[in-house]
């Protein structure tokens, strides 16, 4: 089969030779819309994106992060799991979520972690409070003998506080939520040790009162992730807005760890 002739003039394309172009050109052309249809695949996978924070990250940092993301790709679709930093851990472990962001300075060895910031707690009282006219830190031995409100067994704050306290404290109201928190603190349930992010407009308006103490409450925000797995690109943009994002909200400079 002859596919062009040559002659003084140049070179033509016989009827064959111009068949097997046509056949050519609709190859490469399916074989185009195989790459776009590969590629609009791999993007929609990579769209996914499953997360998991404790509740403070939840509701007062990510938030931000994820619009940072989503205005970069308007493809990605977030699903966040607002859970204490104990489940957040497990959830990455198991492989539910893909990046997992806790408020405790204890990662499991299992995970790898980066520093993305560091919150104050602050403990807070009604105004009838006898603390709440202190202008010296309450003793450790009287934030022993008080009944306190607190987040439940698991959470970042209630073991930073157990952590910072070195004893296990009593307790009248166990909490998921930080506004059940705050409103038991109000009605004088007992104090309260919440995320200093969760409490301003309270402090403001004068409707709790933050009590002077001598217990270093701050603790690290980290990110969490699977050290064995292969995690998606979107997941990777998020960890880099967390990262760059996070000078303003780490009470000093921290080294990452992995």
């Amino acid at each position: 089969m002859t596919v062009a002739n040559r002659s003084p003039r140049g070179t033509a394309l016989t009827n064959d030779g111009l068949a097997i172009v046509s056949w050519a050109r609709s190859v490469l052309h399916e074989a185009d819309l195989m790459r776009t249809a590969l590629a609009s695949l791999s993007h929609e996978r990579h769209a996914e994106l499953e997360v998991a924070a404790s509740l403070t990250i939840a509701e007062f940092i990510l938030p931000r992060w994820l619009g940072e993301l989503r205005s970069r790709s308007t493809l990605v679709r977030p699903k966040l799991h607002v859970v204490n930093s104990e489940r957040v851990a497990e959830l990455v472990r198991t492989r539910t979520v893909d990046l997992g962001f806790i408020e405790s300075a204890g990662v499991p060895r299992s995970l790898g972690h980066t520093v993305v910031g560091s919150d104050q707690l602050a403990v807070v009282v009604e105004p009838g409070h006898p603390w709440a006219r202190r202008s010296t830190p309450v003793p450790r031995t009287d934030l022993l003998k008080e009944a306190w409100v607190l987040r439940e067994v698991g959470s970042g704050t209630r073991s930073t506080f157990e952590g910072a306290l070195r004893s296990e404290p009593q307790v009248a109201l166990e909490a998921d939520s930080t506004t059940a928190m705050l409103g038991a603190a109000r009605a004088g349930v007992g104090p309260a040790v919440v995320s200093r992010r969760a409490v301003v407009s309270e402090l403001e308006t004068g409707r709790l009162v933050e009590v002077p103490h001598d217990l270093d409450l701050w603790r690290p925000l980290n990110a969490i992730w699977l050290r064995d797995r292969r995690y998606p690109a979107a997941a990777e943009a998020l960890l880099r807005i967390a990262r760059s994002g996070s000078a303003g909200l780490r009470r000093s400079a921290a080294p990452d760890h992995t």
